[in-house]
């Protein structure tokens, strides 16, 4: 029996939209473009209704049609959910908002709205839209609403209510991967990777965005986070020779966020 989850789908589904934006930036089609929307805000919807599933399972279930299909609507069997309806985008924001009010912003909630529009465009009209509009919606959509569902699927998998280990490292790593890609696309070559001093994870976050020294380091498989560090703070490591380290208290040690000394960890 082949068994998918919905982290899963989501997933796939972000995975198959980068695939057809990586294609789109290459020979400019028009189509893989319409695909990537299509795709990534699919994987954005699924993945925030895994943030309300781990509160939940039936949050994510139009209510009347729970009371239409199920015997005990607060407590329904799985074949009755299969009849059910899922709730739509407004329902989703709704949501959000109730049980992850401090994850996701007003502008987070517009942004889901906005591309929702523009998902609905594609699929019922002919439409124009402009390629560096439609890039900044995709990439507010990825930062403003996949990134901090991912912190909040990580951190449920993190303190052990997800039990498959090997489940939680594959989706660590597709969430590294999804990183990159995004980040590269919004910032190019202003950041680096390396392996985290906390967790040993090569999902260490290094970004520089235009300056010499790093601005704001984190690290996505356990949150792990360095910002707001001047550089005066910043002493020179022994083993790099670089101006990068700091001592860090809750790690009690030294740590250096240059990406040649965090490679080597």
């Amino acid at each position: 029996m082949i068994k998918f989850t919905l982290i899963e789908n989501a997933l796939d589904s972000i995975e198959l939209g980068m695939e057809y934006l990586t294609k789109a930036g290459v020979d400019g089609n028009a189509s893989a473009y319409k695909h990537a929307l299509l795709c990534l805000f699919q994987g954005a919807e699924l993945l925030l209704k895994e943030t309300l599933v781990i509160v939940d399972p039936i949050i994510i279930f139009d209510k009347n049609s729970l009371f239409k299909y199920c015997k005990s609507p607060l407590r329904p069997e799985i074949e009755e959910l299969y009849n059910c309806r899922s709730i739509d985008t407004s329902g989703v924001c709704e949501e959000l908002r109730k049980y992850h009010p401090n994850c996701f912003s007003n502008s987070s909630i517009t942004t889901l709205k906005s591309v929702a529009k523009e998902r609905n465009k594609i699929q019922h009209f002919a439409i124009q839209i402009n390629l560096s509009d439609l890039m900044e919606k995709l990439l507010r959509l990825y930062f403003l609403l996949m990134k901090p569902a991912f912190s909040i699927v990580i951190e449920n998998r993190k303190n052990g209510l997800e039990t498959n280990r090997l489940d939680f490292e594959v989706v660590c790593e597709r969430i590294s991967s999804f990183e990159r890609k995004f980040l590269h696309s919004k910032m190019k070559d202003e950041f680096t990777t390396g392996c985290c001093a906390k967790c040993g994870k090569f999902s260490f976050f290094i970004l520089y965005d235009g300056e010499s020294f790093p601005t704001h380091c984190y690290c996505t498989s356990c949150g792990y986070e360095v910002r707001d560090k001047e550089p005066w703070e910043y002493e020179t490591c022994p083993d790099c020779g670089i101006g990068s380290l700091y001592y860090d208290e809750e790690l009690k040690g030294g740590v250096c966020v240059c990406h040649k000394c965090a490679n080597s960890l």
